[in-house]
C-alpha cells in the first residue's frame, strides 16, 4: 500500500512539474552579427491580423515598456517613428526592402529598427473553459544592411494547471501580454 502511495505522489509531483513548463519561442538569432554596436532602436507600429482592432496597438505598448524595462538598448520616441514613416510614405502594412530598412535608420538616427505582427488576440475557449490567448511574431533588423538579424514567434494564454486546479479563471489579458513579449525577448537578450 506504502508502495502505491509513493508511486501516486512521485506521479502527482511529476504532473505538476511538467505542466508548469511552459511552451518558450520558436526564434532565429543570426550568430555572424555583433549585437553590441545596436544601441539605439527604433519600434515599427505591429501589424494586426488578429481579430481586435486594437490589438497591435495593446501588444505594441507592452513590447515598448518590457524593451524600456530591460534598460539593454536606447528607444527613440514613436513620434519620430511616425514622423519617419511619414516622410517615407509608409504605412504599417508595409512590406520594407533592405533599402527602406537603411534610409529608415538613417532618418531615424537608429541601428536597429523592430517589427511586429499580431496573429491571435483574445478570448478562447478550451473545454468548458475561458481564457486569453496571444500569438505574435518579433523581429529585428540592423540598419547598416538592412537585413533581419532576430526572429521570434510565441503563443501565449493565460490557463495553467494550478488555476484549473484550484478553480481560477484566466490570467489577465495584460499578463498574457506581458508574458508573451517576454518570452520573445528572452531570446534576444
Amino acid at each position: 500500500m506504502r508502495k502505491m502511495w509513493n508511486s501516486a505522489a512521485m506521479a502527482l509531483v511529476m504532473l505538476a512539474f511538467v505542466s508548469g513548463c511552459s511552451p518558450k519561442a520558436t526564434s532565429f538569432v543570426r550568430d555572424d552579427v555583433d549585437y553590441s554596436f545596436i544601441r539605439t532602436v527604433a519600434i515599427f507600429p505591429f501589424q494586426n491580423l488578429s481579430q481586435d482592432i486594437n490589438a497591435n496597438e495593446r501588444l505594441h505598448s507592452v513590447f515598448v515598456s518590457q524593451i524600456l524595462e530591460r534598460d539593454a538598448v536606447a528607444v527613440v520616441e514613436f513620434g519620430t517613428v511616425l514622423s519617419a514613416m511619414s516622410q517615407m510614405q509608409l504605412t504599417v502594412d508595409s512590406v520594407l526592402t533592405p533599402e527602406q530598412i537603411m534610409e529608415l535608420g538613417k532618418v531615424m538616427s537608429v541601428d536597429g529598427i523592430f517589427f511586429g505582427s499580431v496573429e491571435e488576440y483574445g478570448i478562447e475557449r478550451l473545454s468548458k473553459d475561458r481564457t486569453y490567448s496571444i500569438t505574435a511574431s518579433y523581429s529585428l533588423a540592423e540598419t547598416q544592411t538592412g537585413s533581419m538579424v532576430w526572429s521570434a514567434q510565441t503563443r501565449t494564454d493565460g490557463g495553467s494547471f494550478w488555476r484549473k486546479l484550484f478553480g481560477g479563471g484566466s490570467a489577465s489579458l495584460y499578463s498574457v501580454s506581458k508574458n508573451n513579449v517576454n518570452q520573445a525577448l528572452e531570446t534576444l537578450f
